[in-house]
């Protein structure tokens, strides 16, 4: 059985729409933990209506924990021998849970990702008769993916994992970018790890989330979570010059997106963690463009972030068009 864990926050206007999508997946085995994370909203009548008509779903409610106490809640809630987390505002495609545990073929497999999209569209993109692996690996293999070409992905939603991996290695509660932490850091603890060629979730980025926020002291839980990561792999000197690589442009990516260089007072702390991660003996071109003009990797940022968002998107639907 897949135990799909769904932290629910103030989100009426999206609810029905994802849960919906859940109640309709091919894979049937499934239990559907709703974690009513404190709303104030109509999202906890929505979903005790989904339970009243469905007996997989059920509801929790706790105050206010965040995500990932609420995801944790959920972890303690939940029965099925594997775990998927889908997000209250976002959509599966209806065959994804089918998709991914297809995947899970042996017993030292733990996580199997599918594609996200930001375009709701792609979600009507017809399957390939055959959907392909294009990522196997074992722990180390998985985080150079992570840290290097992209492949394997940060994100906790769109996968499905083994459950005595996830439940033992608990998300960072009280932290923004928990996802990051977990992300990299369940790598460590896993045995194999499969992605798919198939697109079977739409992330929602809405007005009001993380990405969309103007700078707030929270977004300095970005270093404590870097803090975190280097003491986890601490000792492990090919996973941290590849961790150093990730949490270099993570880091870029907020002097970017909050123009940090524009007057922010925590300047120094940016430029301080660049300077640490800019060392690591595996460096990209924007590292090694930094190394060279560090007073204009704002721009050199800018571009490379905007080549690397097409060449994603044209390598991702040229895979998936290949493979129909």
């Amino acid at each position: 059985m897949i135990s799909v864990i769904v932290p629910v926050y103030n989100v009426e206007e999206y609810l029905e729409e994802c849960l919906e999508s859940i109640k309709r997946q091919t894979y049937t085995d499934i239990e559907v933990i709703l974690v009513n994370d404190g709303s104030t909203d109509r999202s906890k009548e929505i979903c005790e209506r989904y339970c009243e008509k469905d007996s997989r779903f059920k509801l929790v409610n706790q105050e206010n924990k965040g995500l990932s106490g609420a995801r944790n809640r959920g972890m303690l809630e939940s029965k099925g021998e594997f775990i998927s987390f889908v997000d209250s505002d976002d959509v599966l495609k209806e065959d994804m849970l089918d998709q991914l545990m297809k995947q899970m073929t042996s017993e030292d497999i733990d996580i199997v990702e599918c594609w996200y999209t930001n375009e709701k569209q792609e979600l009507e993109l017809s399957i390939p008769k055959n959907v392909k692996t294009i990522f196997q690996g074992d722990s180390k293999e998985a985080l150079v993916s992570l840290c290097k070409d992209n492949i394997v992905r940060l994100n906790a939603v769109a996968k499905l994992f083994r459950r005595q991996v996830i439940v033992n290695f608990p998300f960072l509660e009280g932290l923004f970018y928990e996802d990051v932490y977990g992300g990299i850091g369940i790598l460590k603890h896993i045995r194999k790890m499969v992605k798919i060629n198939y697109i079977g979730y739409y992330y929602r980025v809405r007005q009001g989330s993380i990405m969309n926020r103007e700078f707030n002291i929270k977004n300095l839980d970005l270093f404590t979570i870097c803090d975190k990561l280097e003491q986890l792999y601490q000792g492990d000197t090919f996973a941290l010059a590849y961790i150093h690589r990730r949490l270099f442009h993570l880091v870029l990516m907020h002097i970017v997106d909050y123009h940090i260089f524009e007057g922010n007072p925590y300047k120094e702390k940016y430029v301080e963690y660049l300077n640490r991660y800019s060392k690591s003996s595996s460096r990209s071109l924007v590292m090694r463009a930094y190394h060279l003009f560090p007073q204009n990797i704002f721009f050199i940022s800018r571009v490379a972030g905007a080549i690397q968002w097409r060449v994603e998107k044209y390598f991702i639907r040229g895979l998936w068009k290949g493979m129909k």
